[in-house]
């Protein structure tokens, strides 16, 4: 991460200082922080995902599939309304990516939004059905806050599921070198 950052910045990794904000969300400090640089980092496994943008707030997440043993209980206690429904609709052997496509859309917007999970998971609502592209349908009225958010899924192959969500109206995802 410190060398993809600062290879961005023209600058050297070492020299590259950090801090948290109030919910733990890392950023730039020192003179690196005038840049407008924001970035996010996930791994699950042996997985990472690295996000940046320059002047907009991105929060990302990737999730490996694996079992999950109460995963109809944390829908119903962690997914809204709508997301419950959306995942009684898919059929059982779906199910587990439907999870964990809607888990990563989720945590990447906690994450861009800053509030980790002092934010309701089930104030906001993301789509993971099978035969709808991935978006944000409905924003936390918890922030007040104004901002545009766009939401786009990542491709990282099979048995495994990653999201982006970027401040404004869009979001592009450029392949890895």
């Amino acid at each position: 991460m410190r060398q993809v950052l600062a290879s961005l910045l023209g600058s050297s990794a070492a020299a590259l200082r950090f801090v948290r904000g109030e919910h733990g969300k890392p950023r730039l400090a020192g003179d690196a922080a005038h840049a407008g640089l924001a970035f996010n980092l996930s791994h699950s496994g042996p997985w990472a995902l690295l996000g940046w943008s320059w002047h907009a707030d991105i929060g990302v997440d990737i999730e490996l599939w694996r079992t999950v043993s109460d995963e109809a209980a944390l829908v119903r206690r962690f997914f809204s309304v709508a997301e419950n429904a959306a995942y009684d609709a898919l059929p059982a052997a779906r199910r587990q990516r439907g999870f964990f496509d809607c888990w990563a859309r989720k945590e990447a917007y906690i994450k861009a939004v800053g509030q980790g999970l002092a934010l309701p998971l089930d104030s906001f609502d993301v789509s993971f059905a099978d035969d709808e592209p991935a978006r944000l349908l409905r924003c936390s009225a918890v922030l007040q806050d104004a901002r545009c958010w766009a939401l786009a899924a990542v491709d990282v192959g099979p048995e495994a599921s990653a999201a982006v969500v970027l401040e404004g109206d869009a979001c592009h995802i450029l392949p890895a070198n």
